[in-house]
């Protein structure tokens, strides 16, 4: 099983603003580990940095403890599942899945065996005799898996597989894809720009903006410690909502307007923050409750949950998340109470007050 390290990977093209800078990750065998970020953020560059299909500009990547900076994308010894399958049109699954095999002078007998096997895993028995074009959509994506799973390389590259896939499938292929790599042992570097994803599927994840690392961690570490407002604002469906504020003696002053008042909970010495508070730690006051009165601008039902926004200070709008179905009118004015020990605070930079600032994990060299 791989062991994959990369050591301050950076890659700029013609000299101009780096696509990818200073990533430095051990990725450890067996682990699902995504690479997540907005369209642009440099995801699919490190992938074909790993695949050796471009060259470093600088750095180390390390495989099984070896530097394969000038190792071939053949002696790599990984697969990769593409975006758009990449099938070959005029062949049939079979065929499709035991190319890479032909590629490799792998015996006759031992293709059809592997990809039997892989057929069976995959629920593609039925099809192998069909070509792309008779496949739905799912089963295509399950044949350019196969064709990594045949190939049984021990690292396996994926590149977003299920953006081209109806929400229903996407769902499903998800677990489908864990399952399988569980099964299999496959170490898997996975791309994907949907944060949803990244949360159900890795088991550590690195979040990516303007090619640079911003976080790297397991997705409840991520979701509940951002280390920064765009991590924040990037993980969780809704958004972490934030707002600039003054610190005052025991007091919050949002968008110097609102006033929120912190008996228990110690407030940064920074004169100005940023604070940030997730959608589900809101919640409607009861009766006699210390709350906040605010008026709703916006109501989605979402059939076990609802979430409710409403204007907190001028200009400023916050969204709520509450389980079950809440009969609110818009323009409705409602009480709301949160744990204050809920917040978060970030300085000017968007930097979290009190979290450690992303450091090089620990890796040697070997040359």
């Amino acid at each position: 099983m791989a062991f994959l390290e990369l050591v301050e990977v950076t890659k700029s093209y013609g000299g101009k603003k780096s696509a990818v800078e200073n990533v430095n990750v051990a990725i450890e065998s067996g682990e699902f580990f995504v690479l997540v970020g907005p369209s642009g953020c440099g995801k699919s560059t490190i992938l074909r940095l790993i695949a050796g299909l471009e060259p470093l500009t600088s750095g180390y990547v390390l495989i099984d403890g070896q530097v394969a900076n000038d190792w071939p994308p053949h002696a790599r010894r990984l697969s990769m599942v593409f975006q758009n399958y990449a099938l070959y049109p005029h062949l049939t699954v079979e065929q499709n899945m035991r190319i890479v095999l032909q590629a490799q002078k792998v015996p006759k007998e031992e293709q059809v065996k592997r990809c039997m096997e892989a057929a069976e895993l995959l629920g593609l028995t039925d099809v192998l005799h069909r070509k792309p074009r008779e496949l739905s959509g799912g089963q295509r994506q399950r044949v350019a898996l196969g064709r990594a799973i045949v190939a049984q390389t021990p690292l396996c590259l994926m590149d977003e597989p299920l953006s081209n896939l109806d929400a229903k499938l996407r769902a499903k292929m998800r677990s489908e894809l864990r399952r399988l790599q569980r099964q299999l042992g496959m170490t898997v570097i996975y791309v994907t720009h949907d944060q949803t994803e990244a949360m159900t599927m890795a088991d550590r994840m690195m979040i990516l903006h303007d090619g640079r690392p911003q976080q790297i961690g397991s997705p409840l570490d991520v979701y509940n410690s951002p280390d920064n407002t765009f991590v924040a604002s990037f993980i969780g469906t809704p958004p972490m909502n934030l707002a600039e504020a003054h610190v005052l003696n025991h007091s919050l002053l949002l968008q110097n307007e609102r006033p929120i008042h912190l008996l228990r909970r110690s407030l940064p010495k920074a004169e100005r923050v940023i604070v940030g508070l997730r959608p589900e730690h809101i919640e409607p006051a009861e009766s006699g409750e210390e709350s906040m009165a605010v008026k709703v601008s916006h109501v989605e039902w979402l059939g076990n949950e609802t979430l409710v926004t409403f204007e907190l200070a001028k200009n400023l709008y916050w969204t709520a998340r509450w389980n079950g179905q809440w009969r609110i009118r818009l323009g409705e004015v409602v009480p709301l109470t949160f744990d204050e020990q809920d917040f978060l605070f970030f300085d000017a930079s968007g930097k979290r007050i009190g979290a450690p600032s992303i450091k090089r994990e620990e890796v040697r060299v070997h040359q």
